[in-house]
């Protein structure tokens, strides 16, 4: 093969390798989804698994959250990025928070204190946008409960207050059943004995 000879089977070479990326790269296009999205026209849809802030859990039947300030996410955390205070409140049994504030800059969202939380009522938010002007991020848990919290302990208050009387009226009549079972059971023998008598 000459110089001619090795110039046309370059070229060809060439051809069949461009052929191969051009039909691979047609096929890319148009069977394949977009890696890249127009954010923030467009926002990502987020995996079950993503993890963002954490967040109280509002429960529907009580329309709050149901943290008891037992500080067992306080004492796990290894950020020490939680601080909470609370205590019995007057009227209703359980204890409730009264302040929750975490530094989510210092959180690594190990999710320690979701694993430790007696009542489950701590979850990862689904927060994608967050952006700050300076590096205070202390946040208050409470604050989206605090409007309602007075509601919530008056609701709790005349729920716990029904329960109290329901289980009052069972233990009088639980007590009541069991006085008539005895005198019941006292007549009984007392007839009983004046048949033996007369026999």
């Amino acid at each position: 093969m000459g110089y001619f000879g090795n110039v046309f089977g370059g070229f060809g070479s060439l051809l069949s390798g461009m052929s191969v990326t051009l039909r691979k790269f047609s096929q890319t296009v148009i069977r394949r989804k977009a890696v890249t999205m127009q954010y923030p026209k467009e926002l990502p849809e987020l995996a079950p698994a993503y993890r963002s802030a954490i967040k109280l859990i509002r429960f529907e039947e009580s329309n709050s959250h149901d943290c008891v300030a037992c500080k067992a996410c306080e004492r796990i955390c290894p950020s020490y990025c939680i601080k909470l205070s609370g205590g019995k409140v007057e009227g209703i049994k359980k204890k409730r928070v009264a302040e929750f504030e975490m530094d989510f800059a210092l959180c690594s969202l190990c999710g320690l204190c979701l694993d430790v939380c007696p009542t489950d009522t701590l979850e990862y938010s689904k927060v994608y946008e967050e952006a700050g002007y300076n590096r205070d991020w202390r946040v208050d848990l409470l604050a989206e409960f605090r409007d309602y919290e007075e509601e919530f302990v008056a609701k709790q208050r005349v729920i716990e207050e029904k329960a109290a009387a329901e289980k009052k009226a069972k233990a009088e009549a639980a007590k009541k059943a069991k006085e008539a079972k005895k005198k019941a059971e006292a007549d009984e023998k007392a007839d009983n004995d004046s048949k033996e008598e007369l026999s």
